[in-house]
């Protein structure tokens, strides 16, 4: 579906200025025990906003949603290299809703996953920057 709220930016490099915004919070809050939850949840988001970011440029809209397992697979419609990526957004996808919300059964996360989420995002935005740069 297509984006339809007028208040979200149109202009794809805005939500890349957001996702890596997310890239560095990710990586600044995976230094503290406590954060480690809310790291996992901004790798998220940076990928979230990475994808979208492609597929406004790509399709000049930004899909509704948050579920980055979806995102990237109707990404892989226009470029087959997000297949490689389904996997990552599999790992990040459960860290949206359960680091926001209190779970019944909190999700445990070590520094060891936080900062492996966080290289996971990293690796898909800079993936994403190559493959837009190719039709620049």
């Amino acid at each position: 579906m297509a984006r339809r709220k007028t208040s979200d930016s149109k202009v794809y490099t805005d939500w890349l200025i957001y996702a890596e915004n997310d890239l560095r919070a990710a990586a600044l809050l995976r230094r503290s025990p406590h954060t480690l939850l809310l790291s996992a949840f901004h790798s998220h988001q940076a990928i979230e906003k990475t994808i979208k970011a492609f597929m406004l440029s790509n399709k000049g809209y930004a899909p509704d949603g948050h579920n980055i397992i979806f995102l990237c697979k109707m990404a892989s419609r226009i470029n087959e290299g997000f297949f490689d990526w389904i996997d990552e957004c599999v790992a990040l996808n459960n860290y949206y809703v359960q680091t926001r919300y209190p779970p019944d059964f909190p999700l445990e996360i070590d520094k060891a996953t936080a900062k492996k989420l966080s290289i996971m995002a990293q690796n898909l935005y800079k993936f994403t920057l190559n493959e837009l740069a190719k039709f620049e």
